[in-house]
């Protein structure tokens, strides 16, 4: 039985399976008797044996009546491996292509915006934060301020590809943080000196002497993203919400001004000589 489940694990059918298992005990051998072992219906044998044969696994000889003989497993598997994999190649490369042509498509479709219109969604699991994150940057357009939650949540290695791209769409991010950010702006370095030379060029970092009690991120100046911290530990992310509302982010624009106005410049130079 489990011999049975690994084939048809591979992707060959119940009869498939167990007409193969039994050429392999049986040795050459016609359809009556195959279909008396194997347990397959006879009106469904040659079917399936001749499906085996289209794919690798048996080798037909023409006479009267046909005799089936079943190809050694390690050569039959190898050949189903590879046929498959090209197959499977075959439609990655073309579903990439109807991806692309859907793209192009769907991006001509006039929305129709609301003055006052307002949207939200939250995330609360580790895992939905980091895929929120994801997402968000991946639309921005124009900008970003954020006084991010550095500490919350291990989701800095997954946002930097993100970070990157939007950089090089244009993205301008400004960057609210306390003292403690130098201790782990290193992450930055660490990804190789054309990225290193991407984060000084796209980001410009302010130190404020104060620890945060709430951080926040504004988007293209319509998208707030608040982030709860743990009542308890002010270093956890308790939950994420995200806000499409342009009076709120122009009302969260101005508080962001008046932090940044008192911070004072980061310099990544300072991390590339530690």
């Amino acid at each position: 039985m489990q011999n049975k489940r690994l084939l048809q694990d591979i992707g060959l059918s119940a009869y498939e399976a167990a007409a193969y298992l039994s050429l392999l005990k049986l040795g050459i051998s016609e359809a009556n008797l195959v279909y008396r072992d194997a347990d397959v219906p006879y009106g469904k044998i040659y079917t399936v044996l001749e499906s085996l044969a289209g794919k690798g696994f048996v080798e037909v000889q023409a006479s009267r009546p046909k005799k089936f003989r079943a190809v050694d497993p390690e050569i039959a598997l190898n050949s189903f491996f590879e046929k498959r994999k090209s197959e499977f190649e075959k439609e990655i490369r073309a579903l990439k292509g109807f991806v692309e042509e859907a793209k192009q498509a769907l991006k001509a479709i006039p929305v129709q915006k609301r003055k006052d219109e307002v949207f939200w969604t939250t995330a609360v699991t580790e895992s939905d934060i980091r895929k929120f994150a994801v997402s968000t940057y991946g639309e921005i357009k124009k900008s970003v301020l954020v006084i991010p939650p550095f500490f919350g949540m291990p989701i800095i290695p997954s946002l930097l590809p993100e970070i990157l791209k939007a950089i090089d769409r244009g993205v301008k991010i400004r960057l609210l943080a306390p003292p403690r950010f130098a201790a782990l702006s290193s992450v930055f370095s660490m990804q190789g000196e054309e990225n290193f030379g991407k984060f000084k060029k796209g980001i410009e970092v302010r130190l404020v002497q104060r620890n945060f009690n709430s951080c926040f991120g504004i988007f293209d100046d319509s998208v707030v993203v608040l982030f709860q911290l743990h009542p308890q530990d002010n270093d956890r992310v308790l939950s994420v919400v995200k806000i499409r509302d342009t009076g709120l982010a122009k009302n969260m624009s101005t508080e962001f001004e008046l932090l940044w106005n008192e911070g004072e410049e980061f310099d990544f130079e300072d991390v590339a000589e530690r």
